[in-house]
């Protein structure tokens, strides 16, 4: 045959295919009804490659080509034939139904639904129509108008199925994802083998929240969900492990259970996807997940050494996500960016989150550990004001409590105890746990204000409280070993801190609870130096020098421990050069209430060896008072000047001093001391401390000290020996902390005093004092600072000037 007429042939017979009335072609090349029926199934790339090259179309096929474009997804090619082929097609409800479809497609929710009106005008009966309008009017926001009208629709056929469909797909798109479901599991029971209700279903169950019975179906059905749709459900069952991952369990033992189980499915995935085509974002997704469950496992530095592998990618986290670096930046003690996390967190939320004060919490911590002070005052104060006591929801007139305005109480109260305004603290924090008893955490906060004023036996009475409630809280044990350590309980220190770190090592508090027992646990250097100039007939001396060095051994028996050590000390005087050398060891003994100290010691000053000793105790009665004594056999505070002339001293010494709180103390001490050459002291003196100001890192205390002594050989001997003096000096102390970092802290103070002193035989006269120092403290194992001073005093009624550089050291480090 002829190719012309062959070619004749096969047009008619495809023309007539389209309009179903020609068989099969007797020859293998497909036929236009083969490539419309592979077109149903499916594939429609064969079909629309015949029909885009047709040089002249039937309406027939014209109607074909759009309607196998609609298939294929081809939006832009359906509305184009639609507009080119209007007086044809308009008149087709499934032409028009595939033109709005299209526009839907698009966006262009006005045309889409205008189209699917006029198709169901066309096609009355056509439900599916009705289904699509409904959708379209959920898709462009008309939610409730869509639910009313397929309610309407149910209730008129309750049994059918697109009726059904619609409501669901109304319900999904007004949020209501729990009621959504329910109409497609009912739609599920009625047509379960339908593929587009199946596959409905199976992601109405994942938007529930269930993705573990949403993968389960999809599993049952492989051909209706694959690839990145399978991967998202797979992703969901991570991602909701990863949020239980953070509740709390029901055995301590199995804390980690869940974020492990996360951490081994989230691996997994990656391996799995990591070469999948068209993966990318899901395995972005997985990585992103992982960081939560890693968070949960309290892997800090993990998280945050993920975190900069993201920096460096330039990826963006969304704010969950960032929320848990933020927490992995401050635990792992980098405030100052985990600050900043949180300020974009809380500029991606709003007050509705669950976790809007939490993260405010987050924030504020975040600027206390910084010292952002100010930053953080201020926020406490705005987060308080905003929250109020109660709620009153609808249907519930007489409200009910806000748990957010106690959390934000509770962080203005911890603001003023940050900001060491201890009474305010006090206050708030006795308000807060008096109105609610049972509050384990109120009452823990309550103890620790009681103990930073320094009345530890209050803050075991309030922890002894919340451990009736509940006895094994971290923060009741943590509180209750810090107090044991102040208590000098150190049993029960050892015990708490030995529980928490065996059952919570990852927790910060059971961190330091282990670290405040371990510093207990060393051994102690303790240096003393001092320096001075003044005239060579002073009472210490021209250009005097003295240092000592005393080393304490480990705890032995939790409360012994020995201590040996020596120093010396130097002074210019009109008789000549004075020098005093001595060695000392002795135990200590350290329990409840109670510090015990024992020594032997020898001196040289120029006349031979000497055996010295030393009993002394420290007592506790309450919080509040505390006294204790001390007798010496060649006391050390024998003037060098006197051992110089070979004349030593025996003393003995008492005191009292009531400590009021951090505000407010007095003292009062006395010593007897007989010197060898027959002279009897006695001193008294009375001094007191009261707090005139206080702001973060600054103190300003008033100080006041009364001091007079007698001699029974007045104006005798080689050393000062007035027959009666008398002093008065105020001072006004500051202290300001120049930088803080956790444990560490450098700080410099200022010192200023007044006074007067008066000496029997001599007129009196005017005393003045000037000293500036600083100090600082690391890592909790060392304390070092210094001061140097200028006093200005009489001295047996001739000015003196002397000037002092004192030192002091205190260095913790593990036993040799």
């Amino acid at each position: 045959m002829p190719s012309r007429s062959v070619g004749k042939l096969a047009l008619a017979c495809f023309i007539a295919s389209g309009i179903g009335i020609c068989g099969a072609p007797a020859f293998a090349a497909p036929s236009y009804a083969q490539l419309v029926e592979q077109a149903r199934r499916g594939d429609q790339a064969a079909a629309l490659e015949y029909l885009r090259a047709l040089p002249a179309p039937t309406a027939a096929q014209r109607l074909d080509h759009l309607l196998i474009a609609g298939w294929a997804g081809k939006d832009d090619e359906v509305i184009r034939l639609y507009e080119q082929n209007k007086p044809l097609v308009a008149n087709n409800p499934d032409a028009v139904a595939a033109m709005a479809r299209a526009r839907r497609n698009r966006g262009e929710w006005s045309e889409a639904l205008n189209g699917y009106h006029l198709a169901r005008s066309l096609a009355p009966e056509r439900n599916d129509f009705h289904l699509s309008l409904l959708m379209t009017m959920a898709d462009m926001g008309q939610t409730p108008a869509a639910i009313r009208r397929a309610r309407v629709w149910l209730e008129r056929a309750p049994d059918l199925l697109d009726a059904r469909l619609a409501l669901g797909y109304a319900l999904m798109r007004d949020g209501q994802q729990h009621a959504a479901l329910a109409e497609y599991d009912r739609a599920h029971d009625m047509a379960p083998g339908r593929s587009d209700v199946l596959r409905e279903y199976i992601f109405a169950l994942q938007r529930s929240g269930l993705p573990v019975m949403a993968l389960r179906v999809a599993e049952e059905n492989r051909d209706l969900i694959a690839g990145a749709e399978f991967r998202a459900i797979r992703g969901d069952i991570l991602a909701e492990r990863v949020r239980l991952a953070d509740t709390a369990s029901r055995a301590e033992h199995e804390r980690f259970m869940v974020a492990d189980r996360a951490l081994q499915q989230a691996d997994a995935l990656g391996d799995e996807w990591q070469n999948q085509p068209a993966a990318d974002a899901d395995l972005q997704r997985v990585r992103v997940d992982r960081l939560g469950a890693l968070h949960a496992r309290v892997r800090m530095a993990e998280v945050v050494a993920e975190y900069r592998r993201f920096q460096a990618e330039q990826s963006v986290l969304p704010p969950y996500a960032l929320r848990w670096v933020a927490s992995a930046l401050l635990y792992t003690r980098q405030p100052a960016e985990a600050a900043e996390l949180y300020r974009r967190v809380i500029a991606a939320g709003n007050s509705r989150d669950p976790l809007w004060i939490a993260d405010h919490q987050g924030l504020y911590f975040s600027l206390i550990e910084s010292e952002q002070l100010s930053e953080a005052d201020d926020l406490s104060k705005q987060l308080a004001a905003a929250q109020p006591a109660r709620l009153y929801p609808l249907g519930i007139p007489q409200g009910r409590p806000n748990n957010a305005w106690l959390d934000s109480q509770s962080l203005l109260a911890n603001n003023s105890l940050y900001r060491d305004d201890l009474p305010a603290a006090q206050q708030a924090f006795e308000q807060l746990s008096d109105a609610a008893p049972g509050n384990v955490s109120l009452r823990t906060s309550r103890a620790s204000v009681y103990a930073a004023r320094g009345w530890p036996r209050r803050a075991e009475q309030e922890l002894k409280i919340a451990e009736s409630t509940s006895p094994r809280s971290l923060e009741v044990e943590a509180g209750q070993g810090f107090n044991a350590l102040s208590l000098q309980e150190w049993r029960q220190a050892d015990d708490l801190a030995d529980d928490l770190i065996q059952r919570l090592p990852e927790s910060l508090t059971a961190q330091r609870l282990e670290r405040a027992r371990q510093v207990h646990h060393m051994a102690e250097l303790r240096l003393a130096g001092y320096r001075g100039s003044s005239s060579d007939d002073s009472i210490s001396g021209a250009g005097d020098l003295g240092l000592e060095a005393v080393v304490y051994s480990e705890p032995m028996r939790d409360a012994w421990r020995l201590f040996a050590g020596g120093g010396f000390g130097r002074g210019e005087f009109q008789e000549g050069s004075a020098d005093h050398r001595w060695l000392r060891a002795g135990v200590e003994h350290r329990i409840r209430d109670h510090t015990l100290e024992a020594e032997v010691s020898r001196h040289d000053f120029g006349y031979g060896n000497r055996l010295g000793g030393r009993l002394s105790g420290t007592h506790d009665i309450n919080d509040l008072w505390q006294y204790g004594w001390s007798a010496e056999l060649l006391s050390a505070q024998t003037p060098l000047r006197a051992l110089n002339s070979d004349i030593d001293a025996d003393s003995l010494s008492a005191f009292v001093r009531w400590r009021a709180s951090e505000q407010r103390e007095v003292g009062l001490s006395v010593s007897p001391m007989q010197f060898s050459d027959g002279n009897d002291r006695f001193s008294v003196v009375l001094d007191g401390r009261q707090r005139l100001y206080t702001a973060p890192r600054l103190l300003l205390d008033l100080g006041a000290e009364l001091s007079a002594s007698s001699n029974s050989q007045g104006d005798e001997g080689p050393y000062f020996n007035p027959q009666n003096d008398l002093g008065l000096m105020a001072t006004l102390n500051l202290s300001h902390i120049l930088r803080r970092h956790y444990e560490s802290i450098w700080s410099h103070d200022l010192q200023v005093g007044v006074g007067h002193y008066s000496q029997n035989g001599f007129d009196g006269g005017a005393m003045g004092l000037v000293g500036y120092g600083q100090r600082i403290r690391f890592n909790s194992v060392l304390d070092a600072g210094f001061v140097v001073s200028a006093l200005s005093r009489p001295y047996d009624g001739e000015r003196e000037r002397e000037y002092r550089l004192v030192l002091d050291l205190n260095f913790r480090f593990e036993g040799l």
